[in-house]
């Protein structure tokens, strides 16, 4: 796929295999936000690895945004071990969050199995790095965020990942952003302001400024 698009934001389209750090509160839009920057049209699939919320709650978070949480265009990798029994989308579990292993190779699979279905264009969110930063050390989390951006580069997908600012020191902060092609700011309002692409630095903007 050659861009992604983002309906109903303030953002202009990215080249495929761009992965964009989306930093803000856990409650002050960033998510919403993250949700946003993941919807796409119904030749593209979506796979969300969830380190502090339940697939149900993901699934249902995503149907409020207008993603289809259906198993033919959805997985999600659980990293609460959670119930997924009646979650409509694909559900992959890890024991841990802290198990940066095994959500790879569950990654991997539900990317292989939508790549085999046909679907080429795969967003990913990963919610959230702040999470495993607590549970991990930087030296190996760097090393997953490395690897997952490779992947969605080498298969011109899009990567979304949230952090939490506010939950690390600006070494971290300035590890795991370097992995990224560019970063999303989020504050109360909520509003946005974009680093490292979509034309450069921006000024904050309301998300619902919808891009000309």
């Amino acid at each position: 796929m050659s861009e992604y698009r983002f309906e109903g934001l303030p953002l202009d389209p990215v080249r495929g295999g761009t992965s964009i750090l989306v930093a803000g509160p856990a409650h002050g839009g960033t998510r919403e936000l993250a949700y946003r920057m993941l919807v796409g049209g119904d030749e593209e699939g979506v796979i969300v690895l969830t380190t502090n919320t339940t697939a149900a709650d993901i699934a249902a978070e995503c149907e409020t945004v207008g993603i289809e949480a259906t198993p033919d265009r959805m997985g999600i990798v659980d990293c609460l071990d959670s119930d997924e029994s009646g979650v409509p989308a694909r559900v992959l579990t890890v024991s841990s969050a802290q198990d940066l292993t095994g959500i790879g190779m569950r990654y991997s699979k539900l990317y292989r199995e939508f790549h085999e279905e046909g679907i080429e264009a795969v967003r990913t969110g990963l919610f959230s790095i702040s999470t495993v930063l607590s549970l991990t050390e930087l030296q190996t989390v760097s090393r997953f965020v490395h690897t997952l951006v490779g992947r969605v580069s080498k298969v011109d997908g899009l990567g979304v990942f949230l952090v939490d600012p506010a939950m690390h020191d600006e070494r971290e902060l300035r590890t795991i952003s370097q992995f990224c092609d560019g970063r999303i700011d989020v504050r109360e309002g909520p509003e946005l302001r974009s680093q490292g692409f979509l034309d450069g630095d921006s000024e904050w903007i309301p998300f619902d400024t919808l891009a000309e």
